[in-house]
């Protein structure tokens, strides 16, 4: 199960986006099986403090905007 950016790429961790006009990096996007959603970490670019959205699996549409995505080697 995944949450999805706006354009239904997978969220993964690392990828740099936008969220609400404001450039993120996801921290971490795990899946919490007992409400079939999934909580999304992230640190605003420009701040230090991490912060959470849970969101339903397999949903778009929470503006978020994928910029770029890390490569795994």
């Amino acid at each position: 199960m995944c949450g999805f950016y706006d354009d239904e790429q997978k969220i993964k961790k690392g990828d740099r986006a936008i969220y609400k006009s404001e450039y993120i990096t996801v921290i971490s996007a795990k899946h919490v099986t007992k409400n079939e959603t999934m909580n999304i970490v992230y640190k605003i670019d420009d701040k230090e403090e991490e912060t959470m959205i849970n969101i339903p699996y397999k949903t778009a549409g929470f503006d978020l905007q994928l910029i770029q995505r890390t490569d795994k080697k």
